[in-house]
Protein backbone atom coordinates (compact mmCIF):
# COMPACT_ATOMS: atom_id res chain seq x y z
CA UNK A 1 0.00 0.00 0.00
CA UNK A 2 2.79 2.77 0.89
CA UNK A 3 4.51 1.74 -2.30
CA UNK A 4 1.30 2.34 -4.20
CA UNK A 5 0.77 5.80 -2.33
CA UNK A 6 4.39 6.41 -3.29
CA UNK A 7 3.60 5.51 -6.81
CA UNK A 8 0.46 7.84 -6.98
CA UNK A 9 2.22 10.58 -5.40
CA UNK A 10 5.78 10.42 -6.94
CA UNK A 11 5.94 9.24 -10.86
CA UNK A 12 5.46 11.67 -13.65
CA UNK A 13 3.22 8.60 -15.59
CA UNK A 14 0.86 8.66 -13.38
CA UNK A 15 -0.22 12.51 -12.66
CA UNK A 16 3.04 14.25 -11.67
CA UNK A 17 2.46 17.91 -13.96
CA UNK A 18 5.76 17.42 -15.82
CA UNK A 19 4.68 21.47 -17.63
CA UNK A 20 4.71 22.73 -14.03
CA UNK A 21 8.04 20.97 -13.14
CA UNK A 22 10.85 23.73 -12.42
CA UNK A 23 9.14 26.96 -12.87
CA UNK A 24 10.25 28.00 -9.71
CA UNK A 25 13.79 27.07 -11.78
CA UNK A 26 13.70 29.35 -14.74
CA UNK A 27 16.99 31.06 -13.66
CA UNK A 28 19.58 32.43 -15.88
CA UNK A 29 22.19 31.96 -13.77
CA UNK A 30 22.93 31.26 -10.11
CA UNK A 31 22.19 33.37 -7.12
CA UNK A 32 24.97 34.31 -4.40
CA UNK A 33 25.78 31.83 -1.99
CA UNK A 34 24.52 31.62 1.18
CA UNK A 35 25.36 27.97 2.50
CA UNK A 36 27.94 25.99 1.25
CA UNK A 37 27.98 22.77 2.68
CA UNK A 38 31.53 20.47 1.96
CA UNK A 39 31.56 16.95 3.28
CA UNK A 40 28.72 17.48 6.21
CA UNK A 41 28.91 14.57 8.63
CA UNK A 42 26.54 14.19 11.81
CA UNK A 43 26.90 12.01 14.71
CA UNK A 44 24.57 11.23 17.41
CA UNK A 45 26.82 9.50 20.14
CA UNK A 46 29.21 6.65 17.73
CA UNK A 47 25.98 6.61 14.84
CA UNK A 48 26.93 8.36 12.00
CA UNK A 49 23.34 9.96 10.99
CA UNK A 50 24.57 11.93 7.93
CA UNK A 51 27.95 11.19 6.13
CA UNK A 52 29.58 13.61 3.23
CA UNK A 53 27.07 15.93 2.32
CA UNK A 54 28.25 18.85 -0.37
CA UNK A 55 25.71 20.96 -1.76
CA UNK A 56 25.25 24.69 -2.28
CA UNK A 57 21.78 27.05 -1.33
CA UNK A 58 21.38 29.93 -3.28
CA UNK A 59 19.82 33.51 -2.26
CA UNK A 60 16.24 34.04 -3.20
CA UNK A 61 16.03 30.55 -4.19
CA UNK A 62 13.56 27.64 -2.83
CA UNK A 63 16.43 24.73 -2.69
CA UNK A 64 13.74 21.05 -1.39
CA UNK A 65 15.30 17.55 0.33
CA UNK A 66 13.24 14.82 -0.51
CA UNK A 67 14.12 11.53 0.26
CA UNK A 68 12.48 8.50 2.69
CA UNK A 69 11.80 8.59 5.99
CA UNK A 70 15.30 8.31 8.20
CA UNK A 71 17.66 9.36 5.24
CA UNK A 72 19.33 12.43 7.50
CA UNK A 73 16.59 15.21 5.80
CA UNK A 74 16.00 16.85 8.93
CA UNK A 75 19.04 16.37 10.08
CA UNK A 76 20.66 18.09 7.45
CA UNK A 77 17.99 21.01 8.27
CA UNK A 78 19.05 21.33 11.16
CA UNK A 79 22.29 22.17 10.91
CA UNK A 80 21.65 25.21 8.82
CA UNK A 81 20.67 27.20 11.95
CA UNK A 82 22.48 24.82 14.64
CA UNK A 83 19.59 23.20 16.11
CA UNK A 84 21.39 20.27 16.79
CA UNK A 85 23.35 21.92 19.53
CA UNK A 86 20.86 21.43 21.18
CA UNK A 87 21.22 17.29 21.31
CA UNK A 88 23.84 16.47 23.81
CA UNK A 89 24.96 13.42 21.62
CA UNK A 90 24.78 15.16 18.62
CA UNK A 91 28.52 16.22 17.01
CA UNK A 92 28.59 17.84 13.87
CA UNK A 93 31.62 17.52 11.52
CA UNK A 94 32.56 19.41 7.86
CA UNK A 95 32.07 22.78 6.56
CA UNK A 96 28.78 25.03 7.28
CA UNK A 97 29.26 28.28 5.82
CA UNK A 98 26.62 30.94 5.77
CA UNK A 99 27.35 33.96 3.64
CA UNK A 100 31.07 32.95 4.31
CA UNK A 101 31.17 32.65 7.83
CA UNK A 102 31.49 28.88 9.40
CA UNK A 103 28.13 28.86 11.60
CA UNK A 104 29.91 26.18 13.89
CA UNK A 105 33.00 28.77 14.48
CA UNK A 106 33.35 28.66 18.84
CA UNK A 107 33.40 32.40 18.09
CA UNK A 108 29.71 32.52 16.28
CA UNK A 109 26.98 33.38 18.74
CA UNK A 110 24.19 30.32 18.15
CA UNK A 111 21.42 32.77 19.30
CA UNK A 112 22.43 35.22 16.51
CA UNK A 113 22.64 32.54 14.28
CA UNK A 114 19.06 31.30 14.91
CA UNK A 115 17.75 34.98 14.49
CA UNK A 116 19.03 35.02 10.81
CA UNK A 117 18.05 31.29 10.32
CA UNK A 118 14.26 30.84 11.26
CA UNK A 119 12.87 27.87 11.33
CA UNK A 120 8.98 26.35 11.12
CA UNK A 121 8.12 23.11 12.20
CA UNK A 122 6.29 19.88 10.87
CA UNK A 123 3.31 21.02 13.49
CA UNK A 124 2.49 24.42 14.07
CA UNK A 125 3.31 25.32 17.26
CA UNK A 126 1.99 28.70 18.37
CA UNK A 127 2.53 30.03 21.77
CA UNK A 128 -0.19 29.74 24.27
CA UNK A 129 -0.46 33.75 23.50
CA UNK A 130 -2.52 36.01 21.52
CA UNK A 131 -1.50 36.63 17.92
CA UNK A 132 -0.38 40.16 18.45
CA UNK A 133 2.03 38.66 21.08
CA UNK A 134 2.84 35.52 19.08
CA UNK A 135 4.43 38.01 16.60
CA UNK A 136 5.82 40.86 18.80
CA UNK A 137 7.43 37.63 21.03
CA UNK A 138 10.51 38.00 19.07
CA UNK A 139 10.61 41.64 18.06
CA UNK A 140 10.57 42.08 22.32
CA UNK A 141 13.24 39.76 22.95
CA UNK A 142 15.94 41.29 20.52
CA UNK A 143 14.91 44.90 21.14
CA UNK A 144 13.78 45.61 17.68
CA UNK A 145 11.25 47.71 18.49
CA UNK A 146 11.63 50.53 20.92
CA UNK A 147 8.23 52.08 20.94
CA UNK A 148 4.81 50.41 20.54
CA UNK A 149 4.04 52.20 17.29
CA UNK A 150 7.00 50.52 16.01
CA UNK A 151 5.89 46.92 17.22
CA UNK A 152 2.51 47.82 16.05
CA UNK A 153 4.14 48.43 12.50
CA UNK A 154 6.38 45.34 12.77
CA UNK A 155 3.14 42.86 13.82
CA UNK A 156 0.82 44.16 10.95
CA UNK A 157 3.73 43.93 8.24
CA UNK A 158 4.61 40.56 9.12
CA UNK A 159 0.86 39.44 9.28
CA UNK A 160 0.74 40.43 5.27
CA UNK A 161 3.63 39.11 4.97
CA UNK A 162 1.98 35.75 6.05
CA UNK A 163 -0.97 36.31 3.98
CA UNK A 164 -2.28 36.55 7.21
CA UNK A 165 -3.60 40.03 7.98
CA UNK A 166 -7.08 40.01 6.53
CA UNK A 167 -8.41 37.37 8.30
CA UNK A 168 -6.88 38.15 11.91
CA UNK A 169 -6.47 42.05 11.88
CA UNK A 170 -9.83 42.39 13.89
CA UNK A 171 -8.83 39.70 15.97
CA UNK A 172 -5.40 40.67 17.35
CA UNK A 173 -6.05 39.87 21.00
CA UNK A 174 -7.57 36.90 20.27
CA UNK A 175 -5.79 33.49 21.62
CA UNK A 176 -3.59 32.40 18.77
CA UNK A 177 -4.84 28.83 19.70
CA UNK A 178 -8.06 29.06 18.27
CA UNK A 179 -7.17 29.40 14.78
CA UNK A 180 -7.28 26.67 12.30
CA UNK A 181 -4.27 24.47 11.15
CA UNK A 182 -3.51 26.33 8.37
CA UNK A 183 -4.09 29.75 9.73
CA UNK A 184 -1.54 29.00 13.36
CA UNK A 185 1.06 27.84 10.44
CA UNK A 186 1.34 30.79 8.61
CA UNK A 187 1.76 32.44 11.99
CA UNK A 188 3.94 30.41 12.65
CA UNK A 189 5.61 32.11 9.06
CA UNK A 190 4.83 35.42 10.52
CA UNK A 191 6.50 34.83 13.79
CA UNK A 192 9.68 33.64 12.21
CA UNK A 193 9.76 36.69 9.74
CA UNK A 194 9.11 39.37 12.40
CA UNK A 195 12.89 39.33 13.69
CA UNK A 196 13.91 39.78 9.98
CA UNK A 197 15.39 36.67 9.04
CA UNK A 198 17.86 36.02 6.03
CA UNK A 199 16.55 32.19 5.61
CA UNK A 200 13.22 30.32 6.29
CA UNK A 201 14.09 26.58 7.04
CA UNK A 202 10.75 24.16 6.80
CA UNK A 203 10.46 20.94 7.89
CA UNK A 204 7.73 19.56 6.35
CA UNK A 205 5.61 22.55 7.01
CA UNK A 206 2.27 20.92 5.53
CA UNK A 207 2.36 17.65 6.48
CA UNK A 208 -0.75 18.24 9.10
CA UNK A 209 -2.73 20.88 6.46
CA UNK A 210 -5.38 19.52 4.34
CA UNK A 211 -4.56 20.52 0.51
CA UNK A 212 -6.49 23.98 0.51
CA UNK A 213 -4.19 25.11 3.55
CA UNK A 214 -0.92 23.16 1.34
CA UNK A 215 -2.01 25.74 -1.24
CA UNK A 216 -1.61 28.33 0.56
CA UNK A 217 1.72 27.87 2.25
CA UNK A 218 2.70 27.52 -1.08
CA UNK A 219 2.22 30.49 -2.52
CA UNK A 220 2.75 32.27 0.40
CA UNK A 221 6.78 30.47 -0.35
CA UNK A 222 6.63 31.89 -3.96
CA UNK A 223 5.36 35.31 -2.71
CA UNK A 224 8.51 35.63 -0.40
CA UNK A 225 11.28 34.22 -1.59
CA UNK A 226 12.06 37.19 -3.26
CA UNK A 227 12.56 38.48 0.14
CA UNK A 228 14.09 34.78 2.07
CA UNK A 229 15.84 32.38 1.05
CA UNK A 230 13.68 28.87 2.07
CA UNK A 231 14.85 25.47 2.50
CA UNK A 232 12.34 23.07 3.05
CA UNK A 233 11.92 19.72 3.72
CA UNK A 234 8.71 17.67 2.28
CA UNK A 235 7.89 14.06 1.41
CA UNK A 236 5.50 15.45 -0.95
CA UNK A 237 7.47 15.15 -4.58
CA UNK A 238 4.59 16.93 -6.44
CA UNK A 239 5.19 19.80 -3.35
CA UNK A 240 8.73 19.75 -4.16
CA UNK A 241 8.21 19.70 -8.11
CA UNK A 242 5.89 22.63 -7.79
CA UNK A 243 7.82 24.94 -5.64
CA UNK A 244 11.30 24.70 -5.38
CA UNK A 245 13.84 25.44 -7.76
CA UNK A 246 17.10 22.83 -6.70
CA UNK A 247 16.40 19.36 -5.19
CA UNK A 248 18.55 17.69 -2.89
CA UNK A 249 17.39 13.88 -2.76
CA UNK A 250 19.13 11.59 0.07
CA UNK A 251 18.70 8.08 0.79
CA UNK A 252 19.57 5.87 3.49
CA UNK A 253 22.50 3.32 2.84
CA UNK A 254 23.74 0.68 5.21
CA UNK A 255 26.64 1.04 7.68
CA UNK A 256 28.69 -1.95 7.64
CA UNK A 257 30.69 -0.51 10.78
CA UNK A 258 27.20 -0.05 12.98
CA UNK A 259 24.29 -2.49 10.74
CA UNK A 260 22.95 1.06 10.85
CA UNK A 261 21.61 3.17 7.74
CA UNK A 262 22.63 6.99 7.75
CA UNK A 263 21.62 9.81 5.62
CA UNK A 264 23.85 9.83 2.02
CA UNK A 265 23.30 13.08 -0.26
CA UNK A 266 22.66 11.13 -3.58
CA UNK A 267 22.05 13.93 -6.19
CA UNK A 268 21.31 17.99 -6.19
CA UNK A 269 20.51 19.73 -9.39
CA UNK A 270 17.95 22.18 -10.33
CA UNK A 271 14.57 20.81 -9.46
CA UNK A 272 13.58 20.45 -13.41
CA UNK A 273 16.85 17.83 -13.68
CA UNK A 274 16.30 15.94 -11.11
CA UNK A 275 12.44 14.84 -11.86
CA UNK A 276 12.86 14.93 -16.01
CA UNK A 277 16.57 13.80 -16.02
CA UNK A 278 18.12 12.58 -13.14
CA UNK A 279 22.19 11.08 -13.42
CA UNK A 280 21.90 8.82 -10.58
CA UNK A 281 19.80 5.58 -11.39
CA UNK A 282 18.67 5.48 -7.44
CA UNK A 283 16.84 9.30 -7.84
CA UNK A 284 15.30 7.97 -11.03
CA UNK A 285 13.97 5.13 -8.48
CA UNK A 286 12.37 7.08 -6.45
CA UNK A 287 10.91 9.77 -7.94
CA UNK A 288 9.30 7.85 -10.41
CA UNK A 289 7.71 5.42 -7.43
CA UNK A 290 10.15 2.37 -7.91
CA UNK A 291 11.21 2.70 -4.29
CA UNK A 292 10.63 4.80 -1.10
Amino acid sequence: MATEMAEQEASPRLGLDMDRIGQAAALDADGDPVFEVEDLNVFYGDFLAVQGATFTVYEHEITAMIGPSGCGKTTVLRCFNRMNDLIPIARVEGRVDFRNVSIYDPRVDPVEVRRRIGMVFQKPNPFPKSIYDNIAFGPRVTGMAKKKSELDDIVERSLRRAALWDEVQDRLKDSALGLSGGQQQRLCIARAIAVDPDVLLMDEPCSALDPIATARIEDLMHEIKNDYTIVIVTHNMQQAARISNRTAFFTAQLDSTSDRRCGLLVEYDRTETIFSNPSDERTENYVTGRFG
